[in-house]
């Protein structure tokens, strides 16, 4: 493997040397074989496969975000988006709902327009300007979630869907473990709300950062008990309940059971309504769709993720977020049936332009470029994969 390019299975032999584990004891552990492991560590192979990934990294004694993490992003220090972690995590560390901060800066009427604003910039990709804004928000709706007052209601309620838009946006940058921590801080908001509806959107996004630490049995169980909580007698009930049965369907393929009955449940949903985006979840009939491209890619199933995502179109799907992973999930399907290359690169490449940070720090992304880079290195293509390459810090030299 050439020495200008780091990839995931670089980082598997370097722990796996840590840990003086030679290829037979790691690959019987992680029950795979010797020769597709090597072929992983030498780049020869990409790793498709969330379940994979977790069967290496607790055959190394480690998290999928210490295999995936830090290593991966080499433009970390000059991103915007990245930069402020350390803010949201001061901001989440230093304060609670059970002590009074002060009062707000801000009017209950200003914090709540501004939790929208940064909801919507969230799902349209816009990450510098989110982690900008979002440490002084969580401040100040803390501060009015704690006062005694007429605001403190609406100061909980703009809470749950703060800490939402901050859970997906550090799990989007990699900073899982945190964005577990505001996850929880939203459930608890919806708690003490006594609100089935906020209780079951804060435990969706609960079980989307354990989805993202790969604790699929809690996560499930979360999702389960959302749906127990909800009767889906109107349009936001019945987006949120369908959005936990996808979570639900998700988290029964990695746990080896069908999904199909969680995904026919949230079909049903979004078959019955007129979507309206409650808790900027983007509940709707193509989300399913885009959920079961992703079920589908888990079980391997390349051919059955190709032909529901050659269905999709993406100007259908509302949000560019969703869409850059929805292109990325296109670009593995078609990546997994071998021979579609140019296919891929063109998926990757849209994928960049509606957002090079997301694309350029996504663990499946890298992981196709990385494979492609090295079968594609003497022939006419390899130029553009190189390119992508050198953009995502994946190449010391071209």
């Amino acid at each position: 493997m050439d020495n200008d390019l780091a990839n995931l299975g670089q980082e598997i032999r370097r722990l796996r040397k840590w840990r003086n584990m030679t290829l037979d004891a790691l690959a019987g552990q992680a029950g795979i074989t010797k020769g597709y492991l090597s072929k992983i560590e030498n780049g020869n192979a990409n790793l498709e496969r969330r379940k994979t990934i977790k069967a290496i990294a607790d055959a190394l004694r480690v998290s999928v975000a210490d295999l995936t993490g830090d290593h991966f992003i080499a433009d970390r220090a000059n991103s915007d988006a990245h930069a402020a972690i350390p803010d949201i995590r001061i901001a989440l560390m230093a304060t609670t709902l059970e002590l009074p901060h002060g009062a707000p800066l801000r009017t209950i009427e200003e914090l709540n327009q501004e939790t929208q604003r940064l909801a919507e910039a969230r799902a349209d990709s816009q990450d510098a300007l989110v982690g900008h804004a979002l440490p002084p928000l969580l401040r100040d709706l803390h501060a009015a979630a704690t006062i005694d007052s007429n605001d403190r209601l609406p100061a909980l309620r703009s809470l749950v869907q703060a800490t939402n838009s901050t859970a997906h946006f550090l799990k989007n940058l990699g900073a899982i473990d945190l964005a577990w921590v505001a996850a929880e801080r939203g459930h608890q908001a919806a708690q003490i709300l006594e609100d089935p509806l906020y209780i079951a959107a804060a435990d969706y996004t609960r079980a989307q950062a354990l989805i993202g630490l790969n604790a699929y049995d809690r996560a499930d169980a979360i999702a389960r008990n959302a749906v127990s909580l909800l009767t889906p007698d109107s349009v936001a009930a019945t987006e949120v309940h369908g959005m936990n049965f996808l979570a639900t369907a998700f988290c029964s393929e990695m746990l080896g059971e069908d999904p199909e009955a969680a995904l026919q449940e949230a079909q049903e949903s979004a078959d019955r309504i007129d979507p309206q985006n409650a808790f900027w979840l983007n509940f709707s009939r193509v989300n399913v769709e885009l959920w079961r491209t992703s079920i589908a890619l888990e079980a391997g199933d390349h051919v059955k993720a190709a032909e529901i995502a050659a269905d999709i179109r993406p100007e259908d799907i509302p949000t560019k977020g969703r869409r850059i992973r929805f292109l990325i999930d296109h670009a593995r399907a078609l990546h997994g049936l071998r021979g579609r290359d140019e296919d891929v690169t063109r998926l990757l490449r849209q994928a960049e332009k509606l957002g090079a940070t997301r694309t350029r720090h996504s663990i499946w992304a890298r992981e196709i470029v990385s494979e492609m880079v090295l079968r594609a290195r003497r022939d006419a293509g390899g130029r553009e994969l190189r390119g992508l390459a050198d953009r995502m810090g994946m190449l010391a030299a071209i």
